[in-house]
């Protein structure tokens, strides 16, 4: 009973500590302000609307399949896959819809994402906005 114990507690193990949260919606938020910058430098204005690729990671398929469901009902693309980079991982991904190109707005979003993956024990690791098409 011991070992079934043991490999139950493993299985459920926690992906994103508090302090992994924290510090991650820190980084999001200053990333947001980066791109902003890097996007009035190309004369994207406020009122333009872009969308974004995102990209959570995460220990279990469980974990992946719920975080999935719940970024559908926002109508973004959204899968899961095994990551390429490490087998004990899934990558969860997708595009959004369009968003508005505002610090407001864009802040709103990646805070929102960041306290989603928390929600799902999911890190939300990178994003990038979809360059418009000419």
């Amino acid at each position: 009973m011991e070992i079934l114990s043991f490999f139950k507690n493993k299985q459920k193990k926690q992906f994103v500590s508090e302090t992994d949260f924290i510090i991650n919606q820190g980084t999001q938020f200053r990333a947001a302000i980066e791109s902003l910058v890097t996007l009035r430098d190309a004369a994207v204005e406020e009122e333009d609307e872009l969308k974004i690729d995102y990209f959570f990671y995460t220990n279990t398929l469980e974990k992946a399949q719920n975080l999935e469901k719940e970024i559908q009902k926002k109508h973004y693309i959204v899968n899961h896959a095994i990551a390429s980079h490490d087998k004990q991982l899934f990558v969860i991904s997708g595009r959004t819809t369009a968003i508005k190109m505002m610090h407001e707005t864009l802040s709103k979003w990646a805070g929102e994402m960041c306290e989603l993956g928390y929600q799902y024990d999911c890190s939300f690791e990178n994003w990038k906005i979809v360059p418009a098409a000419k």
